[in-house]
């Protein structure tokens, strides 16, 4: 009961942080020449700020998934594309949604919310092959206004991003999201996007 207690808690202020963060600013790059995008977009980051409480709970029961890894930046090409695609739609058929109460992220769920999506999404690009440390979890908000998370990969075109509600890998900023923090390189840290 106590535990429970101090997880609404914290999830509380985590929802009041996420509710005053700064909004999403984009932040050209030069122009890509993958002819996948018309440029590149990066997503900006500023301070440190706390990891979601329900992703701390699950990288101290399951350390593996949160090891940190060297920067990454992959290579954006069709093989790539066709990479995420697959990952992407695979996830989004294997999990049916539903809204949870607790916001303990994981992994391989059958049921699930977005951060379930994320998590799981990442899980398989690393089985197959893909640098974690160019695979990054954000949190934000849809269009609608309601808490959504993300999983962001770091290319030479960009950032792209995939997620639950919808099958297209698309770059951050044609999301119609609004993305307030996001993990580095280290599951565990994140900053603040400014």
């Amino acid at each position: 009961m106590r535990i429970a207690s101090y997880v609404s808690g914290a999830v509380l202020a985590l929802t009041l942080a996420l509710a005053s963060a700064p909004s999403l600013a984009l932040a050209p790059q030069p122009t890509d020449r993958t002819g996948l995008s018309g440029s590149v977009m990066r997503i900006s980051t500023a301070s440190a700020t706390a990891a979601p409480l329900g992703l701390q709970i699950f990288c101290m029961t399951s350390p593996s998934y949160c090891a940190p890894a060297p920067a990454a930046q992959l290579q954006m090409d069709t093989n790539l594309m066709s990479a995420l695609n697959t990952v992407n739609r695979a996830v989004n058929s294997s999990i049916r949604p539903q809204r949870r109460s607790t916001q303990v992220w994981t992994v391989g769920a059958r049921v699930g919310d977005c951060k379930d999506y994320a998590m799981t999404k990442r899980a398989q690009l690393i089985a197959r092959g893909v640098p974690a440390g160019a695979l990054r979890l954000a949190i934000g908000f849809t269009a609608r206004g309601e808490g959504h998370a993300v999983l962001v990969v770091r290319t030479t075109a960009g950032d792209y991003v995939l997620d639950n509600l919808t099958s297209q890998i698309k770059p951050f900023d044609q999301t119609g999201h609004t993305l307030v923090a996001m993990s580095s390189n280290d599951p565990r840290r994140w900053n603040s996007i400014s």
